[in-house]
């Protein structure tokens, strides 16, 4: 077997070595306390001594720990939780405190692995809880004070491809052939998902090399007939002349097919170097493992190049005046591209930048509206935002137990909340006022048209056949086939004409439409206080603290008591200042079940009832439900903005006022800043979001004029690169 198919050929190998860089190894395991103890002595007490001790001892206990008496065996004492606490703040930056030195990565993982290695041997494991990475913790008034707009602050970005991406280039790549596996996923610690840190690890590593050898097969493929290489499927000429076992390619060749797998990877000539680099990596390969495997080795290469799995956004050139460095030409393209759809820079946005059209905000914003007016361009991440900011796509991720409601169907839920959407970004008019109060909606609009003529023709030819042998059909009903979605929406039956205006005092907006609700619900109740945090934190800009690692967020198990009343357990003074922020401001929501459907009365176990339905025999019958008064009254506080804090009665002034505000309008602007610029914002950003906000007023609630200022502004164009390290 050729020697490449064993070892990764040098070149090869030392791109995966970059890429895996931050490879983290394997887990330990402890078998007894002694060896636990071990690694205790060798990594967690020198680290502890090094950087919390001064802090957290015997005569300085801050925080109430003393670091000493904590038991490292976690079998032998109740110190999982405490420990667990400290991995937890080590883990998410937050101590040591600022200004104190910075522990290396190595000292980091290596009391985390020891720590989650000791509770695993104790049998009290416990997992990593990343801190949600909000950017609400910047003051608001930092950001929205015209007369005080800090300097920007942007620092360079590489970050790993969305899956999205990742998923497009490669299928373009593989023509849609299967066989390419997905290395990316979401971090799940941010507001959106694309948002993560360029974090390799050994599986992602291993999955892109295997992607890049199956693309390289597919581009390679050919067979030999009569003694001549032919391409399979429009293999590229340049690379069929890499493939001839009896004629080793010149070095011409082997140029071209460099310059031909730069061009289709990276949309861009190689450098000098670049070619020299990969000629001859290319020609040691063949001579090594043959024609076929060499050339695929070395054609894979490319695909593992770090600007083919990263969005490199650092900039180039001198620091201006302002100290900024804008991004290239070619890096605002590829930005520009990532930023409204899942496909590479098209023809027109390359041409753009290697003219020098790129080179000025204006000509960006000319690109950005080109990309946005063009009906042929599928701009696949604007509504993904707004699926992320509502959040409404977790109604797939909830359990909903069919016997409850035979008629619920997650999935169509979701598209006709995408379909609400897509028809308020078409008007184009006040887009978040929109979503927030228009009572019109979509109600399976995909086949209700179909389903309602399947349904007529059906009882027509129930009622035929009851006419002609009402015998047989004696005590029978038409049962309509199919699910009847409409009953989510509180209708009698699918609309004749999408979308449908729904009673405005029963719906408002996004948060009330059922896939919102029942994203925002647990599989058999509601959850007042997620959809409350969810409000705090998207539309009114604040924090809420994640719960403590120690603390068992239930609620009590109280069927016979509404959801407000299992509540007063929040009030207590150790969870109130948590929770007076979602509480009050998650009670209108009640207004629905969890299934989205509008009420008016809450179902609750009667007890006495249930105690009494027994069959002659004296065996019980089940539950007996009662309707308990509905308490849906809320309170807007702690926001300090005078034109929102006070009661509401229900859920539609409820979306009214918020509709109404203007810092909740700079909360929005905020969020989609966050998007797309893919970072928390910071008090450097103050000039663009006021800029961002200002272009969605001035222009009526344009979205598209949000998109443009966001994409043309100082926050996604320049970088300000880190001052150099001192001499050591």
């Amino acid at each position: 077997m050729p020697r490449c198919v064993l070892l990764i050929p040098p070149l090869l190998s030392a791109l995966v070595g970059a890429l895996s860089a931050a490879a983290e190894p394997a887990d330990v395991k402890f078998a007894t306390v002694a060896e636990s103890k071990s690694e205790y002595e060798k990594s967690v007490g020198p680290f502890l001594a090094k950087h919390c001790a001064a802090c957290h001892n015997a005569k300085n206990p801050k925080g109430d720990l003393d670091l000493a008496a904590l038991d490292p065996d976690m079998k032998a004492t109740t110190s999982g939780a405490r420990w667990a606490m400290v991995v937890e703040k080590l883990a998410n930056g937050e101590m040591p405190p600022k200004g104190k030195p910075r522990p290396s990565d190595a000292e980091l993982v290596a009391v985390g692995r020891w720590a989650h290695a000791e509770a695993k041997r104790a049998g009290r494991p416990f997992t990593r809880r990343a801190a949600y990475a909000n950017g609400n913790a910047v003051p608001h008034h930092v950001l929205f004070d015209p007369t005080n707009i800090p300097p920007f602050d942007g620092g360079p970005r590489v970050r790993r491809l969305s899956p999205e991406i990742y998923a497009a280039f490669t299928n373009d790549l593989a023509k849609g052939k299967p066989g390419i596996g997905q290395p990316f996923s979401p971090e799940g610690k941010s507001t959106f998902k694309d948002m993560g840190a360029p974090k390799m690890d050994e599986p992602v590593t291993a999955q892109l090399i295997q992607n890049a050898l199956a693309v390289v097969e597919l581009q390679t493929a050919h067979k030999i007939e009569d003694g001549q290489v032919k391409g399979i499927g429009g293999t590229p000429k340049e690379f069929l002349a890499l493939l001839d076992p009896k004629s080793p390619p010149t070095d011409a060749q082997m140029e071209a097919a460099v310059v031909k797998q730069f061009d289709v990877i990276l949309r861009r000539a190689p450098t000098a170097d670049e070619k020299k680099r990969f000629v001859a990596f290319t020609k040691k390969n063949i001579a090594e493992a043959g024609p076929v495997v060499g050339a695929r080795y070395a054609m894979a290469a490319v695909l593992l190049l770090p600007e083919a799995v990263f969005r490199m956004e650092v900039g180039s050139g001198k620091p201006d005046a302002k100290g900024r460095v804008r991004l290239s030409p070619r890096e605002i393209a590829f930005a520009l591209a990532y930023a409204l759809t899942d496909k590479r820079p098209d023809a027109e946005l390359l041409k753009a930048a290697a003219t020098g059209e790129l080179d000025t905000d204006a000509g960006v914003a000319k690109q950005v509206r080109r990309l946005l007016d063009d009906p042929k361009t599928d701009k696949t991440r604007i509504l993904r935002f707004f699926r992320e900011y509502f959040g409404y796509e977790a109604a797939l991720e909830v359990f909903k137990d069919s016997k409850d409601n035979p008629e619920h169907d997650a999935r169509v839920l979701i598209e006709d909340t995408d379909r609400l959407v897509l028809y308020v970004l078409e008007q184009d008019r006040q887009v978040l006022k929109e979503l927030l109060t228009t009572n019109k909606s979509f109600v399976a609009y995909k086949t209700a048209a179909d389903t309602k003529k399947k349904r007529a023709e059906e009882l027509a030819k129930f009622e035929r056949e009851k006419a002609a042998n009402p015998e047989k059909f004696k005590g029978k009903t038409y049962k309509p086939s199919g699910k009847s979605i409409y009953e989510a929406y509180g209708l009698k039956d699918f609309p004749d004409t999408q979308p449908v205006e729904l009673p405005a005092e029963q719906r408002a907006g996004i948060l009330t439409q059922p896939a919102w609700l029942v994203a925002q619900s647990t599989s058999f109740d509601n959850h007042a206080i997620h959809r409350g945090k969810w409000v705090r934190e998207r539309l009114l800009g604040g924090v809420v603290p994640d719960v403590p690692i120690t603390v068992d967020a239930q609620l009590p198990d109280a069927p016979h008591k509404t959801l407000r009343e299992r509540m007063a357990v929040t009030q207590e003074k150790y969870c109130w200042q948590c929770h007076r922020l979602m509480n009050d401001v998650g009670y209108p929501f009640e207004q629905f079940d969890h299934f989205g459907r509008f009420r008016t009365a809450e179902k609750v176990l009667d007890p006495v009832a249930t105690e009494k339905n027994k069959d002659p025999k004296g065996k019980p019958l089940g539950p007996v439900m009662r309707d308990a008064p509905l308490d849906a009254a809320g309170l807007i506080a702690h926001v300090a903005d005078p034109a929102l804090d006070g009661p509401v009665k229900n859920v539609a002034e409820y979306m009214k006022r918020l509709a109404g505000s203007e810092r909740v309008e700079q909360v929005f602007v905020r969020h989609a800043f966050r998007y797309w610029a893919g970072r928390n914002e910071s008090p450097g950003d103050a000039a663009t979001l006021q800029a961002a906000h200002k272009a969605y007023r001035d222009s009526n609630g344009s979205m598209k004029a949000l998109i443009v200022s966001l994409l043309s502004s100082e926050s996604f164009l320049y970088r300000v690169p880190p001052p150099p390290e001192p001499n050591k």
